[in-house]
């Protein structure tokens, strides 16, 4: 369940340099012990571009799908970040720590034999719109300073509850009792580790879900494994390792990530533009969603309100009209926003050519 790449060598010197990969997305199956940030500076060096980025930290400890993009794609992370994500996590009841994980100092062993049924019974409490306080060791900034450095510090982290939905919570398979040896000070103690699967908005920290299921049975938790396996519609089925980025440079010579076409149409709502909307979106116009003075007949709006999540607000993605020429090859003109009866250009990717 938790299979992922060992931890990388250091990236060889003999990769190709020049910024000659175009924009778009890598999605990396990121490997435990690096951080979120050594994997972007290993897509950096293999792309030999400066402009890249990362959407939603991952934890030295944790692995899955951390999605990068390079170049003019950065600009979709921040609607990335926002995108609901699913986690595969390992709980240990019976010890609890400082950051919440595997990590940190040991707080409590007060040990835990729980059976299938209690630990769903505490699952239960934590489905929907929940109020989390997350992990002290984070990087959310109070003050202008990071969690993490303020606890480092031994500075008094008070950190404020944050609403957060997790629309998926659920018990994988069987609890298994495990014995922690112990040491000079500390017993043996017996501890009880849970697989569990949880789908949740954007700001929702796994090992804080872990640190309060514990606190809610009485016996401290924490986390010793998560997998991130979904961003979005992004699952594991489209990672992949950054070794097998480093053969792809090899045998290319260039990275080649998810081109930005494909990368904003999975992402956002396709809304498939005529030759008159396409135009005016090229220029930077607003144009109509239905206008009978237009030589080009426009998409009704009945038919604008069926794509998903097109509501008045929503960004879509407006691609060309497809012709003979351009069939299964479809090209984003610019993402939109539907203003009533407009769309109004968010960013023109194709403008047009005086």
């Amino acid at each position: 369940m938790f299979d992922a790449p060992d931890f990388l060598p250091d990236c060889p010197e003999d990769l190709p340099r020049g910024e000659t990969c175009p924009p778009g997305l890598v999605i990396v199956d990121k490997p435990r012990g690096l951080s979120s940030n050594a994997v972007a500076s290993r897509i950096r060096r293999l792309a030999g571009q400066k402009k890249v980025g990362y959407a939603g930290t991952l934890d030295p400890l944790a692995t899955g799908i951390l999605i990068c993009a390079i170049g003019k794609a950065t600009r979709l992370l921040q609607y990335l970040t926002a995108h609901d994500k699913v986690y595969t996590a390992r709980v240990r009841f019976g010890i609890s720590t400082d950051t919440d994980d595997a990590l940190g100092q040991v707080l409590s062993r007060a040990g835990a034999a729980l059976s299938t049924a209690e630990i769903t019974a505490a699952l239960e409490p934590w489905r929907g719109a929940v109020d989390q306080i997350p992990a002290k060791f984070s990087a959310i900034k109070i003050g202008g300073k990071r969690a993490y450095d303020l606890a480092r510090a031994g500075k008094n982290v008070e950190i404020q509850p944050r609403p957060v939905t997790i629309h998926r919570l659920e018990l994988r398979g069987a609890p298994v009792l495990e014995t922690v040896a112990g040491d000079d000070s500390n017993p043996p103690v017996q501890v009880t580790d849970a697989d569990i699967v949880v789908g949740c908005s954007a700001g929702t920290y796994v090992r804080s879900l872990a640190r309060d299921l514990g606190a809610d049975l009485g016996v401290g938790a924490h986390l010793t494994a998560l997998r991130r396996i979904s961003v979005g519609s992004y699952g594991l089925d489209q990672a992949h390792s950054l070794s097998e980025f480093e053969t792809e440079v090899r045998r290319y010579g260039v990275l080649r990530p998810l081109g930005l076409d494909a990368a904003i149409l999975g992402i956002f709502p396709e809304f498939p533009g005529d030759e008159t909307q396409v135009r005016a979106l090229s220029f930077g116009q607003a144009p109509a969603l239905r206008d009978s003075t237009h030589a080009a007949p426009n998409i009704p709006l009945e038919t604008a309100n069926s794509c998903p999540n097109a509501s008045d607000g929503a960004l879509v993605a407006v691609t060309e009209p497809v012709t003979e020429t351009k069939a299964g090859d479809k090209r984003v003109v610019a993402l939109a926003e539907r203003n009533r009866d407009r769309l109004k250009p968010i960013w023109v990717l194709r403008p047009a050519k005086s």
